[in-house]
């Protein structure tokens, strides 16, 4: 019944717009020519011309052909033969839509060719089967186990050619050159002594951004709207998937096998998930929380899914479940993004019943739930709720400690922390006359990054577990930089490189429940690896460097990460 009455409301509009433009449109044809045939002629003319559009819309040569029709050249002129069809004079107004249609034309083309040569730059990442198994030699391994020791001179076997049925990509072998034997058929990769490690997992982050600091921060609520109406449009959706696509790319390209994509609009980051899973794209692996959920008003509201009451908590939960997310994510805090004033980030927002209740489903459906959560009182409320992780955290009391160890609410018995120094860095930093933002604003990130960083320092120091996460679309906070805040880790702590590592590997997929197929290099796991010139074990700075990377087999020989420009370096005055 809602949907009839929508269709039918919909009709009725659009009929009532097209009769107020027919309206106008012969208003100004009478006004122009002063007959009845002048009225009918200008309608038709109308009509015809929107014709005229096509030879535009040709890609490539669509803009210089339609030209060729508006001077007349060739005595194929589109504007004259569309007149002499509505047996009309040329008049103001006839010229007036002629340029419109002429201009609308332009655009869409311009579209249409972004559009081609997006899918064309797109071909390499599109997947095929690996023709050969391989195998890596001449290597170093770091294995990405807490204990782990390095195997220098290793060799690394990756089954790609499988029966039908049976996983592709697959890891059949890791030992020293002179303990394992490599099959008939195996190309050989020879890393002439470079360092293999797992690939890096971003626990947090959003694929809307890229870290590019942008103006959003200073929208008013009403153009904010106005940016998410368009968003939703056909268009807008392209345009997002265009991003997403980017942004994963860019990251696998830094090194970084797997995203755990912590609140994105519209659902799109399943469909991106779900075009890489069905083998259309060779991608990250990702797990997709879709929207995010938060209170009228709260932080994130532009995009997330709005719920005031346990009803719509639960509401809004199942939804999510229905749309077959990996994870659910709320939002009980304030946030530095949409805060308005000094303090509002991190206040808590959600009620504690609001958040039990969203746990609740969301253990009930089998998933893990976080939360955006930046002050004391907000994890205080949210290990009562009982949320799996704390995304960002803040200064954490010694009597909160026994409870984000032993969790009786969380689904697996305790909580994870989710520090991501690095997404108030560069606004907490930088002079306001760089990052542009407000003065409320640049008071926020020094609260919250100072909340962030003790907050790593006590789960440190209390043995807490912690998952590496960047918060990457956040304004310098870039997809292409998660080894960074392996860099913050070892700068406020006293935390070494091989820890650094395996919480930004295998301790990641423990703590999202994938350390089944990936996170480190052992037999029987998928083959998501990076490649790096020098011992990351002695220079964490080395995972910045990748030079391979491999993604379920896929071997990418040469990577290419588009890194943002002129961009003022965060390191030398880090807090």
């Amino acid at each position: 019944m809602n949907e009839e009455k929508k269709s039918s409301s919909f009709l009725t509009t659009t009929l009532l717009v097209l009769f107020i433009i027919t309206v106008f449109i012969s208003l100004l044809a009478w006004i122009t020519y002063g007959t009845i045939e002048g009225i009918i002629g200008m309608l038709s003319y109308i009509v015809v011309g929107l014709l005229n559009v096509i030879p535009w819309l040709i890609p490539f040569v669509g803009i210089p052909l339609g030209i060729l029709d508006v001077l007349d050249i060739f005595g194929i002129g589109m504007y004259d033969f569309t007149l002499n069809f509505a047996h009309l004079n040329s008049s103001w107004m006839s010229i007036t839509w002629f340029w419109i249609v002429s201009i609308m034309g332009s655009l869409v083309n311009i579209f249409i060719m972004y559009l081609i040569i997006s899918w064309i730059a797109g071909l390499k990442y599109r997947k095929k089967e690996p023709k050969k198994d391989l195998a890596l030699i001449n290597c170093n391994i770091i294995d990405g186990n807490k204990d782990s020791r390095l195997i220098e001179d290793g060799v690394i076997l990756v089954k790609n050619i499988v029966e039908k049925g049976k996983e592709a990509g697959l890891i059949v072998g890791v030992a020293n050159a002179s303990e394992l034997n490599i099959p008939d058929g195996y190309q050989k990769v020879d890393l002439n002594g470079c360092y293999v490690l797992p690939g890096l997992i971003n626990a947090h982050c959003h694929l809307t951004g890229s870290g590019k600091p942008t103006k959003l921060m200073k929208l008013s609520d009403k153009n904010m709207m106005r940016l998410v109406k368009f968003l939703a449009t056909p268009i807008g959706k392209i345009i997002l998937m265009k991003l997403m696509k980017k942004n994963a790319l860019n990251a696998l390209n830094a090194g970084v096998t797997t995203l755990r994509s912590m609140s994105d609009p519209l659902y799109i980051d399943l469909k991106l998930r779900d075009q890489i899973n069905k083998g259309k794209i060779i991608g990250p692996r990702l797990l997709c929380a879709g929207k995010g959920i938060c209170i009228t008003g709260g932080h994130g509201w532009a995009m997330a899914y709005v719920a005031d009451s346990i009803t719509e908590i639960r509401k809004a939960v199942r939804q999510n479940l229905r749309m077959r997310v990996d994870h659910i994510k709320i939002l009980s805090t304030g946030g530095v993004m949409d805060a308005r004033k000094v303090g509002e980030a991190g206040r808590p927002q959600m009620t504690i019943e609001e958040i039990e209740t969203a746990c609740f489903e969301a253990h009930r459906g089998g998933l893990l739930i976080a939360t955006h959560c930046e002050s004391t009182e907000g994890i205080r409320e949210a290990l009562r709720g009982g949320v799996d992780s704390i995304e960002h955290a803040a200064e954490i009391p010694d009597e909160l400690v026994p409870l984000i160890k032993h969790n009786p609410k969380s689904l697996r018995g305790y909580t994870v922390i989710v520090p991501t120094v690095s997404a108030g860095m560069g606004m907490a930093v930088l002079p306001k006359d760089e990052t542009k933002i407000t003065q409320e604003s640049f008071e926020n990130a020094i609260i919250i990054e100072k909340g962030m960083i003790s907050a790593l320092q006590k789960a440190y120091k209390e043995n807490l577990r912690i998952s590496c996460g960047t918060d990457a679309s956040v304004p310098y906070s870039f997809h292409y930089e998660l080894w960074k805040e392996l860099m913050y880790y070892l700068k406020y702590t006293d935390m070494k490189e091989k820890e650094a590592i395996y919480i930004a590997t295998k301790g990641n997929a423990e703590n999202l429940g994938i350390d089944d197929v990936t996170g480190s290099i052992e037999v029987g796991k998928f083959a998501d690896l990076i490649v790096v010139p020098g011992n990351p074990l002695e220079r964490i700075e080395y995972l910045g460097e990748v030079s391979k990377v491999i993604i379920k087999g896929h071997l990418i020989k040469n990577p290419k990460v588009k890194k943002t420009k002129k961009i003022k370096k965060i390191e030398p005055l880090i807090i």
